[in-house]
């Protein structure tokens, strides 16, 4: 009943103002339905900045593992693969090993194999992360490893590489 007498008040002031088409103005609420998609951010998933591993015991001044500025990695003087600022880490003849997808590093094969946070963080659900400390030394590991320049921010590739290299790809993270 409510409803009849907010159309028929609706009907009087419309044509009380001359605007009586019911053409123009249908009786029925017309219902939209609005589909709504996340935009994508353009950001990056990993930041390409040159970086050494060394050893951090000073057992070499060599460095271990390192990566330039267009994502080539390198251990020793050996290329061994690319990673790219979608996060995806290639070998050397251009073969997907891994990649990242939010902060889960996944196999070619889609498997989660662990976490890397935006910060360089590995967390592989043991409860023990493996951080980078503020003297660019790798900590909560047993090989002693040290990224070059220690404020890089590319600690989130230097992380993917040394996991890469040393780690394993065939395990998966703890749940």
């Amino acid at each position: 009943m409510g409803t009849l007498l907010l159309n028929g008040t609706f009907f009087f002031l419309l044509s009380w103002t001359g605007q009586n088409n019911l053409a123009k103005y249908p009786y029925a609420d017309p219902v939209v339905t609005v589909q709504v998609e996340q935009k994508q951010e353009n950001k990056p998933v990993m930041i390409l900045e040159a970086f050494q591993i060394l050893d951090s015991d000073g057992g070499s001044a060599e460095a271990v593992l390192s990566m330039d500025k267009d994502g080539k990695c390198y251990v020793g003087k050996e290329f061994i693969g690319t990673i790219t600022a979608a996060g995806e880490l290639k070998s050397d003849t251009g073969e997907l090993l891994v990649h990242l997808k939010g902060n889960e590093l996944l196999s070619s094969d889609g498997k989660v194999s662990l976490v890397i946070k935006e910060d360089g963080t590995i967390s592989n659900g043991s409860g023990k992360d493996i951080t980078w400390g503020t003297d660019g030394i790798l900590k909560n590991m047993e090989l002693s490893l040290k990224i070059v320049p220690v404020d890089s921010k590319a600690k989130r590739a230097a992380s993917l590489l040394v996991y890469s290299f040393f780690g394993s790809t065939e395990t998966e993270v703890q749940k």
